[in-house]
């Protein structure tokens, strides 16, 4: 008799669940909140199965701060006020709208219904993404163009008292101001990358393998350092791809040398493969078992000026994956604290 009521009274409710959403209701009893009710094409999709959820408490299936934070809103919506918010299940962002049931003034059950809404949180995203692209480009050109000039006439005369003086103990101090003022000349050559990314880019026919074996040659020595080591394997016949070398270079130089900082332990090794995607795209993928990265911090790898390193602009990551975009690529991070990082990139064997 009950199966047939919960059946019934799902086919009473079919047609006000939303599309691309779900319909959920739930009672007050003994201070809980117990769903009663839980249907639709959302929940089919999120990580939070219906079985979970009918005749469960918020706690039962969500993390003690959602469920706190959702009791908050439930405890408003039993007073009997309307009430809306935005939630996530997982990767899946939705925006739910509680509306209590008065029977002679007095709240029965609240029905709630949520959409869908994760689209639009990736459009919003990506467009606050080009709004601060687009500033950092303005105030990377203004940035650049004031020091460049200056900051060549540093170095030359720098150069020049290099080689003028005896006094090894000034040497020393030179050769220090030397190292500082090419890492302020890298930075600006960052500023100019984002400001103008277009002109400096020059592609051509590249061999892919041979690419990444001498980046791997370039980075061994910092490897060694740590008794890290780089194995790089190839699992396909050569690739040969449209890009630019020089960049496609610097994408790869950053994140090994970011797998590199990450890998504390002697005798680990950080992997390096290049496969074939399809027979228009090909993949770099790097793993490493280092210190990996927490989920709030991956969410924020490509914002322009974050950074967790000592001596970091925070423009690396940002960068790179402004490299991958022209080259008309992608590039995705996957990461777990204290088991290490993997980072995925897809290209096109011929730029369009």
């Amino acid at each position: 008799m009950e199966k047939n009521e919960n059946n019934a009274l799902s086919n009473d409710y079919r047609d006000l669940i939303p599309r691309n959403g779900f319909l959920f209701k739930f009672i007050k009893k003994d201070n809980d909140f117990i769903h009663t009710f839980v249907e639709g094409d959302f929940i089919t999709k999120s990580i939070t199965p219906t079985e979970m959820v009918i005749g469960k408490k918020l706690s039962d299936f969500l993390p003690l701060k959602q469920a706190l934070m959702k009791q908050r809103f439930y405890e408003i919506a039993w007073k009997g006020e309307t009430v809306n918010y935005e939630g996530e299940v997982g990767d899946i962002h939705y925006v739910a709208s509680l509306n209590p049931l008065l029977v002679n003034g007095e709240v029965m059950e609240v029905i709630g219904t949520a959409i869908d809404i994760t689209d639009k949180k990736r459009n919003e995203n990506k467009l606050r993404e080009l709004e601060k692209l687009a500033v950092v480009g303005e105030l990377a050109a203004g940035i650049a163009h004031e020091i460049r000039n200056p900051l060549t006439s540093i170095i030359g005369f720098t150069q020049i008292i290099s080689e003028r003086v005896d006094d090894r103990s000034l040497h020393e101090y030179l050769g220090i101001m030397m190292l500082e003022l090419e890492r302020i000349n890298s930075i600006v050559n960052e500023f100019m990358f984002i400001a103008k990314p277009d002109e400096t880019m020059k592609v051509s026919t590249n061999n892919i393998s041979s690419l990444i074996t001498s980046v791997i040659r370039f980075m061994e020595p910092q490897s060694n350092l740590k008794g890290i080591r780089l194995h790089f394997d190839a699992q396909t016949e050569e690739i040969i791809a449209v890009c630019d070398q020089n960049l496609m270079k610097q994408v790869l130089i950053n994140l090994i040398q970011n797998s590199i900082e990450a890998t504390d332990k002697n005798g680990e090794e950080i992997k390096i493969t290049l496969g074939k995607a399809s027979s228009e795209n090909y993949y770099i993928h790097i793993m490493d078992k280092g210190t990996g990265i927490t989920r709030d911090r991956l969410q924020r790898l490509f914002e322009p000026f974050y950074t967790t390193k000592e001596k970091g602009t925070g423009l690396g990551l940002m960068i790179c994956r402004r490299i991958i975009e022209l080259h008309q690529g992608t590039i995705e991070f996957n990461s777990d604290v204290g088991t290490g990082t993997e980072v995925m990139i897809m290209l096109p064997v011929n730029i369009r």
